[in-house]
């Protein structure tokens, strides 16, 4: 009987290692990126500003939880990650809620892009037909986001 205990425990504790490494790799996938975490802001005029505050497991806009590990359905964070051959740019774009059912539930694709306002790298986000949003480290009373007719900007 003592045998038979050692050998399940022996085919057993390496099933649970591989179990809990699995577990962690899938807990570092739902964290966001390090690049896009931040405060990032977007001017709306009239001296009103648009917020998101990205953290580890979260994402806030204008002070509100939209995306967290612990909300459920189209508002549990996700991230899927998107190549440069996905993205048509040069770089790695995110989406924040990747396990969406339809389209309109995403926030859009965001990347670190390597233009800068200020000296500071900015976040783009593309989410609408031919909208790109632009966001800053800094409140810059200017709206620095545009429209144009390509996917060639996504990840760039």
């Amino acid at each position: 009987m003592a045998k038979i205990m050692k050998i399940m425990v022996m085919l057993l504790v390496p099933l649970g290692f591989i179990t809990t490494v699995g577990v962690t790799a899938q807990a570092k996938a739902q964290s966001t990126p390090k690049s896009i975490r931040g405060i990032w802001y977007q001017y709306r005029g009239k001296n009103k500003f648009f917020v998101i505050k990205i953290t580890k497991n979260n994402v806030y806009v204008n002070s509100k939880l939209t995306y967290s590990t612990k909300k459920s359905g189209a508002n549990k964070i996700f991230i899927q990650s998107l190549s440069k051959k996905v993205t048509h740019g040069s770089g790695v774009s995110y989406i924040l809620n990747g396990h969406y059912k339809y389209e309109y539930q995403t926030f859009g694709e965001f990347w670190l892009s390597k233009e800068k306002v200020s000296n500071r790298r900015v976040l783009k986000n593309y989410h609408h037909m031919d909208h790109y949003n632009v966001f800053t480290k800094n409140k810059i009373k200017h709206n620095y986001s545009y429209h144009k007719d390509s996917f060639k900007d996504i990840g760039r």
